[in-house]
């Protein structure tokens, strides 16, 4: 039976393929940038935007756009996938507690200003590079996790699934006829869901 997340997604193909896909995946987090609209004068969550492209194989690339909300709401994901307090001798125990306790706090130096709105939740141009840095760790840690450690505790191939939900890889059978997927479709979709 298919995991239901939080805010109401609901991944499209068993574990064991969402494994087989991130074995596969590569992401990379090219910018981030403020976006506010025209009646906005302070940023939020929601204006905070990073771009990813994703690398699927060796033939698709698509790109991405994520909120810093998103990005939240991935951490949510991930603890709920991870059930605190299941019995794992594997590494859920210290995931667990890297990601709801350092999720919103960089380990990058950055300087004092920087640092400060951070603390205080604040969206700047600053801070938002700190996070791309940051989000860009987390991604990269994840992949290699998953790829490494999935056969050791359930609970890992349960954040496949949630990983590539966040990642919008898509069923082989939703690909088009030659497996590439195309990037205005992907940024039409990824844009909607911000």
């Amino acid at each position: 039976m298919p995991t239901t997340l939080h805010h109401g997604h609901s991944p499209f193909w068993h574990s064991s393929s969402a494994l087989s896909r991130l074995s596969t995946t590569r992401v990379e987090i090219t910018g981030s940038h403020i976006r506010l609209s025209a009646n906005e004068t302070k940023t939020t969550e929601d204006s905070v935007v990073f771009k990813l492209r994703v690398y699927h194989g060796t033939s698709t690339v698509y790109e991405l756009e994520k909120s810093y909300r998103a990005f939240t709401a991935l951490k949510a994901d991930l603890l709920q996938a991870l059930d605190a307090g299941h019995l794992c001798t594997g590494v859920c125990p210290w995931l667990w507690e890297d990601l709801q306790h350092n999720f919103e706090r960089p380990k990058s130096r950055t300087n004092l200003r920087a640092w400060l709105q951070i603390r205080l939740h604040r969206h700047t141009p600053a801070t938002a590079v700190v996070f791309t840095a940051h989000f860009q760790e987390l991604l990269d840690s994840l992949l290699q996790l998953l790829r490494k450690e999935h056969a050791k505790c359930q609970k890992l191939t349960d954040l496949s699934d949630v990983l590539a939900t966040f990642l919008e890889l898509t069923d082989t059978t939703e690909d088009n006829a030659s497996g590439l997927v195309r990037i205005s479709d992907r940024m039409a979709i990824s844009r909607a869901s911000i």
